[in-house]
């Protein structure tokens, strides 16, 4: 019978190590991406990542010494189970260390997480100093498992309530795999399969195993083409894109996000009679631009941003030399977030029009209506 279980259990062990290493790499992956765009919510990935990174090497390690070395070598089997619990803690340590920084101050306390991040240091020394067997190692094991967990849970549910759209639906799922994962390791961790309930530790696996499978598949459906995590809040900040024709000063497409999200009139206030100002407002860019241009005494150098009052003018320009387009996207505020969201919006309507935006002068007459079905790659981006 024990073989029959172990025979089970232990192919299912190291697919879900397979798995989560899979993960680990695609959270370090999606977040080397995100970095790239200096976009700094974005670190909940490689929190997560070096969170299922270490607690995976632990689970290796745990598994080949459990089943392998056990039996051949006492003392390597003692250092090896230590090693876990110290990566297991770690990762812990290093995930709350990374959600104490700057950019989650508005989701929860900073000083709280930096102490939890620093209280780690208990359960670590705690494993170099007690038998692992102890009631009170178990008792300080315990403790330490259900407060970090616990505290990742309400963290990540508050980024969920957040959220919004895309987003949203991927932390949730994120949060649904990883809750399954916590229900894994409280079935089939160590101090309950192999400490308190000793004589069902077989069985404890093979129940566990699939659970743990089932939440990293969750979880990777989760992070798979996760979308650029922008700044909250940052949508009801948008106001309106302009795309300008620099050669003759001519909008050659608009899209209202006030109207798009149904915002308060307080909000459209801001930026008052837009639509009857916007070849003003393209003739005062392309101004600008030209005056910055002079006393630099270079065609290259361009102005990104023109602050007003009420609202900011962030600017983007081109990228083909037979293209003299100007991308302008007025917002209320200043958030780093734009900037991203305005070249991927001047990257996807280039990818679409390219070959028509070569051949603007050529479309004089028929122009004003060439771009309408962008709204549906304006409202996708914004979902």
């Amino acid at each position: 019978m024990s073989l029959d279980l172990r025979n089970i259990f232990l192919p299912l062990l190291f697919v879900s190590v397979a798995l989560g290493y899979q993960i680990f790499i695609y959270f370090l992956y999606q977040y080397n991406k995100a970095n790239k765009e200096k976009l700094e919510l974005s670190k909940i990935l490689l929190a997560y990542g070096l969170l299922f990174g270490l607690i995976l090497t632990g689970f290796f390690i745990r598994i080949i010494n459990l089943y392998y070395i056990e039996q051949n070598n006492l003392e390597l089997f003692d250092f090896l189970r230590k090693i876990t619990f110290i990566l297991l803690y770690s990762a812990f340590m290093v995930f709350f260390i990374i959600i104490s920084s700057k950019p989650f101050y508005k989701i929860i306390p900073s000083n709280l997480t930096k102490i939890l991040a620093f209280s780690m240091t208990i359960p670590i020394i705690s494993v170099l100093l007690l038998q692992i067997e102890s009631l009170l190692f178990v008792i300080i094991s315990t403790t330490a498992l259900l407060i970090s967990y616990i505290y990742i849970l309400v963290f990540h549910f508050r980024i969920v309530k957040l959220s919004t759209g895309k987003i949203k639906k991927r932390l949730n799922l994120i949060l649904f795999g990883f809750a399954l994962c916590v229900i894994q390791h409280f079935i089939g961790g160590y101090i309950p399969s192999r400490v308190l309930f000793r004589n069902y530790s077989q069985i404890l696996q093979v129940i566990s195993a699939p659970i743990f499978i089932c939440g990293l598949m969750i979880i990777f459906l989760g992070v798979f083409k996760f979308p650029a995590f922008l700044e909250f809040g940052w949508k009801q900040s948008l106001l309106h894109l302009l795309i300008v024709e620099r050669d003759n000063y001519k909008v050659i497409y608009s899209f209202d996000f006030t109207k798009a999200a149904k915002e308060s009139e307080n909000q459209i206030r801001k930026f008052p009679k837009i639509e009857e100002s916007k070849q003003i407002l393209s003739s005062g860019i392309i101004g600008i631009d030209t005056i910055i241009s002079r006393i630099t005494d270079s065609n290259s150098e361009y102005i990104d941003t023109i602050k007003q009052e009420d609202f900011l003018i962030l600017l983007n320009y081109g990228n083909h030399p037979s293209l003299s387009i100007i991308y302008c996207l007025i917002v209320n505020k200043d958030m780093k977030s734009f900037r991203y969201f305005l070249k991927t919006i001047q990257n996807e309507f280039q990818k679409i029009y390219k070959n028509i935006l070569i051949h603007l002068n050529e479309l004089k007459d028929v122009e004003d209506n060439l771009f309408l079905g962008f709204d549906v790659n304006i409202v996708k981006l914004i979902e």
